[in-house]
C-alpha cells in the first residue's frame, strides 16, 4: 500500500492540471516512482516466459540463422519460411479490408430519426474522422500496416490514441506487444489496473515537454545532463541480431527510456485507488508527471453521502487481437504459436536430407 506524508484534493482544479507533481513533497514524489518502478518490475518478471516465446516467433518469422555445429561446423542451415508467409498472406487480406478507399469510419444511427438530422450528423462524423485518420495523421496508415504484420506473427498487438500536444491533434500510434507491459491478472486492457509503456524520448523531446509544462523541470537534474545508459536486455540483443544492427556508444544523442503506467493511486486518502498516469525516468525512477486519467468531474460516480464510488477512467490503448488464446489470457496467440513448432520441424527435416546428401 502506498503510504504519503500528504494528500490531495480531487478537485476541478486537480483535474485540470497537466502535472499534479508540484503538489507533492519530493519525498512523496519518490515513494510513488519507487512505487511505479515496483510494479512495472513485478509485470516485467511474470511475462518472461511469454517474452522468450514470442522472440523465438520472431527469429522464425524473419529467418533469422544461428550457428549450426552439428553434426559438422558449417552444416545445412535452411530456415524454411511458413511463418513469414502465413504473416504475408494475412497482411495482404488484412489490410484492403481496413484501409478500403477513403471512408474509413462508418458511424451507426440508432433510433428514430424522421427528419434524417441524425444520419447526417453520422455522416459528418464519418467524413471527420477519416479525415483525421488519412491526412492529419499522416503516420496513421504506415502504423496500421506495421501493426497488422507484427500482430500476425505474435498475436497481439495495441494502438494507443490520445492528443498530441506537439502536433495539436489527435493521433493513433502503434504500440508493439513487448512495449506495454501488463499486470499479471489482467483480463481485458479496459480493467488492467496497471499498465506500462515503455516510450523512449530524445533530448529535444524532453525539452519540450518540459517547456510545456507537461514534465517536470528536470532539465538541471544530474541523469539529464549526463549521456543517457544504453541498456541492452537480451530481447534488445536478438533484435538486433534480427536487423543486423549494433548498439552505438553512449553520446548525448542517446534517447532516455520513460516508463508511462496508466496506473490506480489513492492520492486523496479516501480509500478509493484514482486512475492516473505517472510517468518516471526509468534509470533514476524519477516522476517526471503525474496526471488523472479521466477528463471532467461528471466521470466520477459518488453516493448519497458524497463519497466516491466509481471512476469511469479514460482508456488510451485499444488491443489488436489476432486469435483469442484458448486459455483466456489477455495477450493472444498468433502464427508464431501456431506454426513455430511445425517450421521447426520442417527446418529440421530439409537440413537432415541436405546432411545426409552431403555424407553421400
Amino acid at each position: 500500500m502506498l503510504e504519503l506524508d500528504s494528500y490531495i484534493n480531487l478537485d476541478a482544479d486537480a483535474i485540470a492540471s497537466p502535472n499534479l507533481c508540484e503538489l507533492f513533497s519530493d519525498a512523496d514524489q519518490k515513494r510513488i516512482g519507487e512505487w511505479v518502478w515496483e510494479c512495472y518490475d513485478r509485470d516485467v518478471s511474470s511475462r518472461e516466459g511469454w517474452s522468450m516465446r514470442m522472440q523465438a516467433a520472431m527469429d522464425l518469422a524473419m529467418q533469422v540463422q544461428e550457428q549450426k555445429t552439428f553434426p559438422w561446423q558449417g552444416c545445412s542451415n535452411v530456415k524454411f519460411p511458413i511463418i513469414t508467409i502465413a504473416c504475408l498472406q494475412f497482411h495482404a487480406r488484412a489490410y484492403p479490408a481496413i484501409v478500403n478507399g477513403r471512408s474509413l469510419v462508418q458511424c451507426r444511427t440508432m433510433g428514430s430519426d424522421p427528419d434524417g438530422s441524425i444520419c447526417a450528423r453520422a455522416s459528418r462524423i464519418s467524413k471527420f474522422m477519416s479525415w483525421q485518420y488519412l491526412e492529419q495523421d499522416e503516420s496513421w496508415e504506415e502504423q496500421t500496416d506495421r501493426s497488422l504484420l507484427s500482430t500476425a506473427i505474435v498475436g497481439v498487438g495495441w494502438k494507443k490514441s490520445y492528443y498530441d500536444p506537439s502536433c495539436g491533434h489527435n493521433v493513433s500510434n502503434f504500440v508493439l506487444a513487448q512495449d506495454l507491459v501488463l499486470d499479471y491478472y489482467a483480463k481485458s486492457v479496459e480493467t488492467c489496473p496497471t499498465k506500462t509503456h515503455r516510450i523512449s524520448l530524445f533530448r529535444n523531446e524532453i525539452y519540450e515537454r518540459c517547456m510545456r509544462g507537461i514534465f517536470c523541470n528536470i532539465l538541471e537534474e544530474s541523469w539529464y545532463k549526463a549521456a543517457a545508459e544504453v541498456t541492452i536486455t537480451p530481447g534488445q540483443q536478438r533484435a538486433d541480431k534480427r536487423g543486423g544492427a549494433t548498439p552505438p556508444q553512449s553520446n548525448h544523442n542517446t534517447p532516455f527510456m520513460f516508463l508511462e503506467q496508466h496506473c490506480l493511486l489513492d492520492l486523496d486518502g479516501d480509500g478509493y485507488a484514482e486512475p492516473y498516469i505517472a510517468t518516471i525516468e526509468e534509470s533514476s525512477r524519477t516522476l517526471v508527471r503525474l496526471t488523472v486519467r479521466f477528463e471532467r468531474e461528471e466521470d466520477i460516480e459518488r453516493n448519497a453521502k458524497g463519497d466516491i464510488v466509481r471512476i469511469n477512467a479514460t482508456e488510451y490503448f485499444t488491443k489488436i487481437p489476432l486469435i483469442a488464446s484458448p486459455d483466456g489470457s489477455i495477450m493472444d496467440i498468433g502464427f508464431g504459436t501456431l506454426l513455430g513448432p511445425l517450421n521447426e520441424s520442417v527446418d529440421s527435416a530439409i537440413n537432415q536430407l541436405f546432411d545426409a546428401g552431403t555424407i553421400s
